[in-house]
């Protein structure tokens, strides 16, 4: 089988799967550190923290949406999870009856302040503490550079699933 052009390079391979992997693995480790640990996945912890860093512990579900890469409605299921589990509240939005806040309970700073510690811990065991300074600030500005581009591009929470022949989930179209 031959594979289209263009083709990656065999380094820009490695790079790839160096990056895929890593990501997937401490993800992964996460995920179960946080679901032993406080019984959330790690996305929701990390919208949990999202909405906790927000002013007065308030986000725009837009925004948090944005930010996680996410989209609206898996945003919102995510939300009614946590709110299920009296982790946070939905309100309008002051001045913007279209928007809607997410804010943080006091369940859901306990909750973030229980789960922390361990989180910190393994994603240090196993990022951080195997890197040099050096090769962090290296990883940090190549990443952020190519984040703070990628950002540019039109963000998933704009765009509305389609369904193909069945039934299908086919590629995003702008809504």
């Amino acid at each position: 089988m031959s594979i289209p052009e263009p083709a990656v390079t065999p380094a820009e391979m490695q790079a790839w799967a160096a990056i895929f992997e890593t990501s997937n693995t401490v993800q992964y480790a996460a995920d179960r550190e946080l679901r032993g640990s406080v019984g959330l996945s790690l996305a929701q912890f990390e919208i949990l923290a999202r909405i906790g860093e927000g002013p007065g512990s308030a986000r725009r579900m837009t925004d948090i949406a944005d930010e996680l890469t996410v989209s609206r409605s898996g945003l919102t299921y995510q939300i009614g999870q946590l709110e299920q589990r009296g982790l946070v509240e939905r309100r309008p939005a002051a001045g913007d009856e279209r928007s809607v806040m997410a804010h943080l309970t006091p369940a859901g700073r306990d909750c973030l302040t229980k789960g922390v510690p361990g989180y910190v811990r393994l994603v240090r065991g196993m990022l951080f503490d195997r890197i040099s300074a050096e090769d962090l600030a290296t990883v940090t500005r190549i990443l952020g550079s190519v984040r703070t581009e990628l950002k540019t591009q039109p963000k998933r929470s704009t765009f509305r699933r389609t369904r193909g022949p069945g039934g299908s989930a086919t590629t995003p179209t702008r809504s």
